[in-house]
Order: C-alpha cells, then structure tokens, then sequence
C-alpha cells in the first residue's frame, strides 16, 4: 500500500476532519511555541520533538477553575517553579507572566468551571536523552471540562486497596514531573481490581499517595493525620484542607501512617485538585470507621467548597 506524501494544505484538511470523543471538553490552548492561543481542539498540538513528548522532561500543575476564578493559583505556580528548579529547567517567564498568560487563556476559554493544566517542557531539539539539546524552555496551557464527580462517590464513598506498583524515589516524587509512568500504572490497577484508587506503600510499610491524590486520616483523638512529605508530592489541596481545619478549631498533625493506622482510623479522606475531599469506607477488605462518610470530612468537605467559591486565594478572570 502506498502512503501519500502530504502537503500542509493536505495536513490541515485532514486535522479539521478529525473526531476525538474529548473534543468538546478542550476549550482553549496556549502554547509559547505557537506564540499564541487557539480554542479549536484540533490544533492543540505540540512539537513531536519536544522532550516532554519522547522523554517526559517537563513540569506540570493542575489548577482548579470554579465561578470564573482559579483557585489557589499562586501556590500552584511556585509549586510548578520549584519542580522545574529540581530537574535544572530554566524558568524563563515570571510568575506574574505565567499567571497573566493562564487567565487569558481562560478568558478565551469562557468556561465558570474549569480545570487548567500548565506544563514548562525542557523543549524542541532532537530526540537524544541530552537535555542540553533543546532549543529552549517552552510553556503551554490548556483548558479542559472540569472533572465530573458521581453522587456514590461522594455520598457512599470510595474504596482503596495497596498497590503492587513500587513507589517513586523521593526526589523524584518531589517533582510534579510529566514522567508520569508509575502514576499511569497505579491507576489502571485500580481500575482491574474494581477499586476507586490504589495507594503506594514504602519499604517501611508507610503509605504515599495515590496516583494523583494525596490520603488523610481522623484518628481515635479526633486529630487530623496526613503523611510526611517524605516519599510524596506535597499536595496543595491537602495542606490547604489543613489550614482551613486548624481556622476552625481541628487538630492536625503530620506523622507517618501505617496500614494498621488505616484500618483503625475513624475516618479516611483522599484529597487532590480534581476531586476536593472524598471519603474513603473501605480499605481492601477493611471497613473505615462505620463503612460511611464521617462527620469531620462532611465538614472538611464544606469547608473546602466554600473557600473554592468564595475564599481569598481565588484568581479571577
């Protein structure tokens, strides 16, 4: 079979026949790359040879868009620099440059509810493993359709089991990288075994985090336990949740939590930017608590959803 060789004029009537399921869910894409922002779907392409496609040599953030404000948009871009800082990838624009370009792309997103999604790739420039090869840090934004929650999720719960999968290296778990190949495996495993979420254990039998969602608990004292930050991402949902418990009058306390802490909790939460707080009530063949979702994460949860509405580290468009 022959394979034509196309022209652009071929290339871009073949793009604007294409159909992807998701396509409706993609509503504005910027990308220093193309100098610009374009709002149909099927030229939110990127450069085959940039080394977050083949190599995964990029940073990312996912940020959170409700009643026409990103939420705790600040703390994601620091979050994105120190990532970059880590694996030595020049910053090139400011925060307030980034923040100014995420906000447009907003704009011409025109979506009250949204997740937006910010990557600072190593960029262009052959296909070695050679970083130094690149021409240049590049930035892209995307907007998509916010995450869609089930009524059992949130009102019944969700389950977790332990993951097979080994856990990052800590300094690689550190850096919210787009080498996201664990991740991808955690989550296709919770999916085969009929589970809402897996969640890794260290060597020490300590849990980690999820595959994009960080895990808490409510002991016997009523305390608030989330994980050291030590073989995790330090999760900005999380240590936000933490903060809006301390303001009223919660205690919280981060330790190690080991499986038997799990099983003994009261209650268990997961955290994360697209699901907020969800209650956990099972635990591999284990009931949490009472096997429902439990007082202190119903409040934690209102809480959390009042300061995405309506609290002070909202940034509007």
């Amino acid at each position: 079979m022959k394979i034509r060789i196309m022209n652009e004029g071929d290339v871009l009537e073949n793009i604007n026949k294409l159909s992807n399921p998701f396509f409706d869910k993609y509503h504005a894409f910027y990308s220093s790359w193309f100098d610009g922002i374009v709002i149909n779907p099927r030229m939110m392409l990127l450069p085959i040879d940039d080394h977050m496609v083949h190599r995964g040599d990029g940073v990312f953030e996912a940020i959170k868009v409700a009643k026409r404000s990103a939420y705790l948009l600040d703390e994601h871009l620091h979050r994105l620099v120190r990532s970059a800082e880590m694996i030595a990838l020049n910053v090139t624009l400011s925060i307030n440059i980034m923040k100014h370009i995420i906000l447009e792309t907003l704009k011409a997103a025109n979506q009250d509810e949204a997740i937006v999604r910010v990557y600072l790739s190593r960029g262009p420039g052959s296909f070695s493993a050679n970083p130094y090869d690149a021409l240049g840090t590049q930035f892209y934004v995307v907007v998509t359709a916010p995450h869609a929650l089930s009524e059992r999720e949130i009102q019944e719960g969700v389950s977790v089991g332990q993951s097979v999968i080994p856990i990052k290296h800590a300094w690689m778990a550190k850096v919210k990288s787009c080498n996201y190949l664990p991740n991808v495996m955690m989550k296709k495993e919770s999916i085969d075994r009929g589970l809402d979420f897996v969640i890794g254990v260290d060597n020490h039998g300590y849990i980690t985090e999820g595959p994009t969602e960080n895990i808490m608990l409510i002991n016997k004292y009523n305390t608030i336990i989330y994980p050291e930050y030590n073989n995790i991402l330090k999760g900005i949902t999380m240590a936000r949740v933490c903060e809006l418990a301390r303001s009223n009058n919660l205690k919280t306390h981060m330790h190690s939590i080991s499986i038997d802490d799990l099983r003994s909790a009261k209650e268990v939460m997961m955290t994360g930017t697209t699901i907020n707080i969800l209650p956990v009530v099972r635990f591999e063949n284990y009931s949490i608590g009472t096997g429902s979702p439990g007082p202190v994460t119903k409040k934690l949860l209102g809480l959390l959803i009042d300061d995405i509405n309506y609290g002070s580290e909202r940034s509007s468009f």
